[in-house]
């Protein structure tokens, strides 16, 4: 396959997996929460599904845009800009769910929010210090070229930064499926979890292995993430067979019975799972 070619399917798979993020949390949104701190969480919930849609359709573009040989500097480089700035919105708000699922303490918001600025402000230095000259063309992505490139060490550091909580608090949320009774929230707690656990791990061994260069793990992560995130969809709206067979609850049926969010931890502080 030509660079193009493959630019051009990475641009219409960004799109399709763009819409679905959209959806997901546009479903999500549509959950009703009576407790104002157990709704601040969910609305973060739905923020990461929000960002999360508008950095891969940015990405999607920039794929699209080098398919057709238009690589206009200022574009890409104000395109990452936004992308960081969306990505690092969008992990606060992933994060701060996660957190307050497993303590049902808002007082963690400010504090995240003040980490997630400074790492937003630390990653646009080392953007800036690497000073971009260019636009690079490979089989899967669209890439700056730079007059300083970061070492493998910093860029490294860099994503262990980015992700390294987001797969902290999934396995800290799983830890509270050995703690809940009820089976929607078993099976919600271990379906969202590990979706999260696997999608962050994935950057992690493209990087150490060195997969990056293969189009065969190229396609597999595209895939993951959009099978990470049907999995979420459907730990809140499972499957009618799902329902039926083990007597779990979706959202819709939760809002039509009338009842209250589950707690997140020892059944007791009320977050929304």
């Amino acid at each position: 396959m030509t660079i193009q070619s493959t630019l051009i399917f990475s641009a219409i798979f960004a799109l399709i997996a763009a819409s679905i993020y959209t959806y997901i949390g546009w479903r999500l949104s549509k959950r009703v929460i009576p407790s104002s701190e157990s709704r601040i969480a969910w609305q973060f919930f739905t923020v990461w599904w929000y960002g999360l849609a508008a950095t891969t359709l940015i990405g999607g573009l920039l794929h699209l845009l080098g398919a057709l040989g238009l690589t206009n500097l200022a574009v890409f480089v104000t395109a990452n800009y936004v992308s960081l700035q969306l990505s690092c919105l969008a992990l606060l708000g992933l994060f701060y769910y996660l957190t307050f699922l497993f303590t049902g303490n808002s007082r963690w918001l400010t504090p995240l929010a003040i980490l997630y600025t400074i790492f937003f402000i630390l990653l646009i230095y080392f953007f800036t210090a690497s000073n971009p000259i260019g636009v690079t063309l490979e089989p899967w992505d669209t890439t700056l070229a730079y007059e300083f490139p970061p070492t493998r060490p910093v860029v490294v550091g860099l994503v262990v930064l980015l992700i390294a909580s987001q797969l902290l608090g999934g396995f800290a949320y799983f830890t509270l499926y050995f703690q809940v009774p009820d089976v929607t929230q078993k099976y919600r707690i271990l379906l969202v979890s590990w979706s999260i656990i696997i999608w962050f791990l994935s950057p992690f061994v493209g990087v150490l292995l060195g997969l990056d260069e293969r189009d065969w793990w190229q396609l597999a992560r595209r895939f993951l993430g959009l099978t990470a995130a049907l999995t979420i969809l459907m730990a809140y709206q499972p499957p009618q067979w799902l329902k039926q067979r083990y007597g779990i609850l979706s959202l819709s049926d939760e809002s039509n019975q009338g009842l209250q969010s589950e707690p997140a931890r020892r059944g007791h502080s009320g977050a929304p799972r």
